[in-house]
């Protein structure tokens, strides 16, 4: 053991009842900090994967569309069999391609009447996020025959008083009005009210006949992304694949994103990493306050010892080493402690969804929580990283002490 460590550790088992409350206070405060910081980071990236995966859920992370039009478009539609189209799909990021049509519609019962977009959808099509959404009944089987089974949403639902296994009778208006009777299959609750309550998903067979289409032409292609893949630099390698590979026969197609499409929940998002920024800052800033306090509350009550080492041989530098290690071991304490804080509260919080939200407002029903291993180590080390170097400050303290002056103070 170095000759500071082993002073360091003599200066942590000793000093005044007033000192000692002090450190306790300090590293207290580092560990509510960490703790703090941990749990904010978790509930914004919760937020961002919940609300990104729910979106894309809907309607794909990249689409592919008509120039000029929305994906849900009824009147432009283009073939699906693009000539680049397996290139895409084996791209990097990319988990598949699918071409949906759309029909807006209308539902009226005896005391209520509503608008739907028809969203159809094939065989092929991916349906695991409204599985992992499905609240009541079963998904819908576009095998084989074309299927009347639709899935609403259970808010949709409920307002109109259906409930699963009822018929479902819908019109469409157009050059004439059409009629089409439906069966409820099963009920979905994603959280996001504005998606939820204007989409019903359906056999596309079903949707491409209301709109006189044949059986390949659609109304945009989703293109569904790996969890984490960027948005935007597939977008960016989707337009260059088209660039270099799409011949004379495809149909010219524009390329989107769903951050453009609901740019207003993504904005949402990039605030709550301003506001998380602040809090980090905040907790950083406290911390390390009290850090400083008591490390030189510590300072202040040795130094007589700090006067003494001086006058052995030992410069300020190394004097600054023993009382940063000192502050290193509150530091290190307060740290662990925070961190089995944050991750508890955490884990409670996953588990069993103790806090509740109004989806109306938040979108989700409960506050999301997504920590990975890799935000963990770095909120540490770069917490640890700054608090060190506020309490380095401090110990310019000791270059100015005099040996022939201290040493006489009791």
């Amino acid at each position: 053991m170095s000759a500071g460590r082993f002073i360091a550790t003599k200066l942590a088992k000793g000093g005044e009842r007033w000192s000692r409350t002090s450190n306790t206070i300090a590293w207290i405060s580092v560990g509510l900090s960490v703790a703090i910081m941990i749990v904010a980071i978790a509930v914004v990236a919760g937020f961002k994967q919940e609300i990104r995966s729910r979106v894309t859920g809907f309607m794909g992370s990249v689409l592919l569309v008509q120039p000029g039009q929305a994906p849900i478009n009824e009147l432009y539609p283009f073939q699906e069999n693009l000539s680049y189209r397996e290139r895409l799909e084996k791209e990097p990021g990319v988990t598949s391609l699918s071409g949906v049509a759309w029909r807006s519609g209308l539902i009226k019962t005896e005391t209520d009447i509503d608008g739907l977009y028809f969203k159809g959808v094939d065989s092929l099509y991916n349906l695991d996020f409204f599985r992992d959404c499905l609240v009541e009944g079963d998904l819908p089987d576009y095998h084989g025959r074309i299927s009347n089974d639709i899935l609403l949403s259970r808010p949709t639902a409920q307002k109109l008083g259906f409930n699963v296994g009822d018929d479902v009778v819908a019109y469409f208006i157009g050059d004439e009005v059409k009629v089409r009777k439906f069966k409820l299959c099963g009920l979905y609750e994603a959280g996001l009210e504005e998606i939820d309550a204007r989409m019903a998903l359906a056999d596309r067979r079903h949707v491409q006949r209301l709109n006189g289409w044949a059986g390949d032409e659609v109304s945009s292609i989703e293109i569904r992304l790996k969890p984490g893949a960027s948005i935007e630099r597939m977008t960016d390698r989707v337009e260059e694949v088209i660039f270099a590979y799409a011949d004379e026969e495809d149909t010219a197609l524009f390329v989107t994103h769903v951050k453009k499409l609901y740019g207003h929940l993504f904005d949402w998002l990039a605030l709550l990493d301003f506001n998380v920024l602040m809090i980090l800052a905040l907790m950083v800033v406290v911390a390390g306050f009290n850090m400083i306090s008591a490390l030189l509350i510590i300072l202040f009550e040795k130094i007589s010892t700090i006067g003494l080492l001086k006058a052995l041989g030992m410069t300020s530098r190394e004097v600054g080493k023993v009382f940063l290690l000192r502050a290193w071991n509150l530091v290190a304490k307060g740290m662990l402690w925070g961190n089995v804080a944050g991750i508890a509260v955490c884990l409670v919080q996953h588990y069993t969804k103790l806090i509740k939200l109004d989806p109306g407002s938040y979108f989700v029903s409960s506050v999301p929580i997504h920590l990975s291993i890799g935000q963990l180590l770095l909120l540490n080390l770069s917490a640890a990283a700054l608090l060190m170097l506020l309490i380095s400050l401090s110990t310019r303290f000791i270059s100015r002490i005099s040996p022939d002056r201290t040493m006489r103070v009791e």
